[in-house]
């Protein structure tokens, strides 16, 4: 128990990312209750998982997607708890283990700030938490899998244990890219190019029934769900043009039992995402890895390549400037494309001006091939990005890195990356 205690204290100093705090508007005795009630339910998941007394009936795993940000991390840890909580009829439903995974390594979750911050505030155990390099993949048999915040299995590290995972439930919101159709449980609210909720917290928070209502972890899980509602729709903006009247009534129904106001929670949260102190800590690979995804295409020759996007809280040239030079900047970022095996890098910078504006920017790198070229040509004749040739700081100028303005702040990752993959699938078909 001292070990553990250590190895907690050790993991609040290290991630660096709790710089202020929040107004709760219950005192620390009301929310100490419920925060036990979840850790108890984290710790016990845990143990469960990774060393049983005696192997576990079946083990049913909910993670996120692998760019891990507050939405698939607290989508799949409150899904896990809500689960958990269902009416078992049967002996082996008793026994399951109900896990949430963290789709990333536990050495990255000092990059994840915001929800970081949020675990740290409400003394949720991070110990208690199951990474992606602790789970016992190999030794673990046959598993149940529900994904969340993604609808296709592209986790690198979870493919190499593809044949044991059985998936029986999606939910999501972003488009349906046809994989695992023979999944009956399939909640992906997505439609005609547009999310139908602003976040799959949002989706988890629906299907709260009411056991889980009345269960005494109830209120530090609404907080945690209406934080990252609260943040995924930028405090509920219809200028922003995320916000649904599905997340509007899931917020209202989660802020009855939540520690804090929605209003509250976002601020707070989004001073911790867009924290300046933590993106300049960062190298730039670490800024690569923070929010990045990877999407495939098709070529002429029947192949299969990979675009990686990451997502960055920094404008482009404060990122370049990370390293000294366009040769130490290229060499970043051609490292980063083969480690991942990319044809492409697109990076994607959105940041706030010092008046509260949000501002996008776009920076393409392609160490050989033409795709960026195509995509640039198609991007720049679609015109719905609306982009400006930015010029970068001479020293780091290159040509195989081109930077734009994104004068459309509201097209994100989720309108942007179909737009890539249209422009990949038209140049097949020209060829």
């Amino acid at each position: 128990m001292q070990q553990l205690l250590r190895h907690r204290r050790h993991l609040m100093s290290a991630s660096g990312c709790c710089s202020s705090s929040i107004a709760w508007r219950v005192t620390a005795d009301a929310r100490r209750a419920s925060v036990h009630a979840m850790n108890a339910f984290l710790r016990s998941s845990r143990v469960s998982a990774l060393v049983p007394s005696r192997p576990p009936a079946s083990v049913h795993v909910y993670i996120g997607n692998e760019a891990a940000d507050a939405d698939s991390i607290v989508s799949s840890l409150a899904y896990a708890f809500l689960r958990a909580q269902e009416p078992q009829t049967s002996q082996q439903q008793v026994e399951t283990v109900h896990v949430a995974v963290l789709p990333i390594s536990r050495a990255a979750w000092r990059l994840r700030c915001d929800v970081a911050a949020l675990c740290h505030a409400l003394d949720v155990d991070t110990t208690a938490l199951v990474f992606l390099d602790e789970f016992p993949w190999q030794s673990s048999g046959r598993l149940f899998v529900t994904l969340l915040d993604h609808n296709a299995l592209s986790n690198k590290q979870l493919l190499r244990w593809r044949e044991q995972l059985e998936i029986e439930e999606i939910v999501d919101h972003h488009a349906d890219l046809g994989r695992h159709l023979e999944v009956e449980k399939r909640d992906v609210a997505f439609a005609h190019g547009q999310a139908l909720v602003a976040s799959t917290c949002t989706l988890v928070a629906e299907k709260v029934d009411d056991v889980v209502a009345q269960h005494e972890a109830y209120p530090v899980l609404s907080t945690m769900l209406l934080g990252v509602i609260a943040l995924d729709s930028i405090n509920f903006d219809p200028k922003a043009k995320r916000v649904t009247s599905r997340d509007v009534k899931a917020a209202q129904l989660l802020e009855k039992k939540a520690f804090a106001t929605k209003e509250e929670l976002f601020k707070w949260l989004q001073a911790e995402k867009f924290n300046v102190k933590h993106w300049q800590a960062f190298s730039l690979a670490d800024c690569l890895q923070v929010d990045y995804k990877e999407f495939e295409f098709a070529t002429s020759g029947n192949d299969v390549k990979k675009v990686g996007i990451s997502a960055v809280l920094v404008d482009v040239e404060a990122l370049v400037r990370k390293v000294g030079d366009a040769v130490a900047l290229r060499g970043e970022l051609s490292a980063f494309c083969k480690q991942n095996e990319l044809a492409f890098l697109v990076v994607m910078s959105i940041f706030m001006t010092s008046d509260g504006q949000r501002q996008r920017q776009l920076l393409f790198f392609q160490e050989e091939g033409d795709e960026v070229k195509h995509c640039l040509a198609y991007i720049e004749s679609e015109r719905s990005l609306r982009l400006h040739a930015l010029q970068l700081p001479k020293s780091h100028s290159d040509e195989r890195v081109a930077a734009y303005s994104q004068l459309n702040v509201d097209a994100s990752r989720k309108q942007v990356a179909p737009l890539i993959l249209r422009s990949l699938a038209e140049r097949l078909i020209k060829l």
